[in-house]
């Protein structure tokens, strides 16, 4: 039974002998519904029950989406990350450190490097060389090398649209 101005809360009561057709607690097995019952009138109240219904659909909804990410997954890389034995996603991390550092060089040197100086570092990272706590001290390291060099940086804040879409239309008549 639901109780008036209490959102989510309901009272609940226990048939001992099994015969006044309560429902139960749940609708179904699949269901995120309270089941609502006829009670009699004197029959004795035994607890109130609160309910958390978007906190328990958000949970059910994060528990879907990680069963069809495992579904989904590639199993050479998570294998990869078994092989390595330390429990992160290595190619990701990899990727991570590659971002900051560019994010770094874009910053103080107004270009992108393709061509990686620190590529063996980086496929040790991918090999899982390191540990995670000491990769994660890192990372946040390079985090701050990065707003340090924005703060530093003599590029715009915004960029000139104009002058890109003109590049843009030179590119495709070329192009094309």
């Amino acid at each position: 039974m639901s109780i008036a101005h209490a959102r989510d809360v309901y009272a609940l009561f226990y048939d001992e002998t099994g015969t006044l057709g309560f429902q139960g607690i749940l609708s179904g097995e699949e269901s995120n519904e309270v089941s609502l019952s006829s009670i009699p009138k004197q029959h004795p109240l035994r607890a109130y029950l609160y309910v958390n219904h978007d906190g328990y659909s958000s949970c059910c909804k994060d528990y879907r989406e990680y069963w069809d990410w495992v579904e989904k997954r590639n199993n050479d890389r998570f294998q990869n990350t078994l092989d390595h034995g330390k429990n992160y996603d290595a190619k990701n991390m990899m990727h991570t450190f590659r971002l900051l550092d560019m994010a770094v060089e874009i910053l103080e040197q107004g270009e992108v490097l393709v061509r990686r100086p620190n590529r063996a570092e980086l496929l040790q990272i991918r090999a899982g060389a390191f540990e995670y706590d000491e990769l994660i001290k890192q990372a946040e390291a390079k985090v701050n090398q990065v707003d340090k060099a924005a703060a530093q940086s003599s590029l715009p804040d915004q960029p000139d649209l104009d002058h890109i879409n003109q590049i843009l239309v030179e590119l495709r008549t070329a192009l094309y």
